[in-house]
């Protein structure tokens, strides 16, 4: 059977625009969770190796996949408001799943490290705070500037754990503020010898 009016340029372009629209929706929802400096698109390959100090390790591709339904009465009654809840539920249900394979793949990876610290070996959440600051490398970004790691925490635990570290004293900020101190020193001193491996870079 042919289609009298097919617009197959027409529809091409209209669904590279659906494209773009769940593409850039989904890129600003992980955003807030990964800087898109540090999101890469793989076009082809199911794989990749990751050198480390202590070895290397090959990682794959994880799949995620959304299943949406559109009522026909909708399509029919050319109601547009159908359309954009359809692609804010496919951008909404995609980034989830996403989201929880990177925070299962940071665990893991953490667990395998060892770099891990637990909420039941210390005597408040301030000084589990405190340890976990202790354990984390900061970096640098490319303007030479130091970075503070992000703190991402389950919402429903959220407003007791900042309650807590507002309500300790001035030791625990003084404290808080030598590790950062020591911390941006260490990262900054890590790039400066990293460069100084590269002749053309006027330190």
């Amino acid at each position: 059977m042919t289609t009298p009016f097919p617009y197959r340029k027409e529809s091409k372009l209209f669904g590279d625009a659906l494209l773009k629209l769940a593409h850039d929706s989904h890129r600003n929802q992980i955003s807030q969770y990964v800087s898109n400096e540090n999101v890469q698109s793989l076009h082809h390959g199911r794989g990749w190796l990751t050198v480390r100090e202590n070895g290397t390790e090959e990682t794959t591709l994880g799949e995620a996949s959304v299943e949406l339904k559109v009522d026909y009465t909708s399509i029919a009654n050319n109601d547009i408001q159908t359309l954009f809840k359809f692609i804010s539920d496919f951008v909404e249900g995609f980034t989830s799943q996403i989201v929880a394979k990177m925070f299962k793949t940071l665990s893991d990876a953490c667990d395998k490290s060892g770099n891990v610290v637990k909420q039941s070996d210390h005597t408040s959440k301030a000084a589990a705070f405190l340890a976990t600051l202790k354990t984390i490398e900061f970096s640098v970004n490319e303007n030479g500037e130091v970075e503070l790691p992000q703190l991402h925490i389950p919402p429903d635990g959220a407003q007791a754990f900042f309650d807590e570290l507002n309500s300790q004293g001035e030791e625990f900020n003084n404290e808080v503020a030598i590790i950062k101190k020591e911390k941006s020193a260490a990262a900054i001193e890590k790039e400066r010898s990293r460069l100084s491996k590269y002749k053309a870079i006027n330190l």
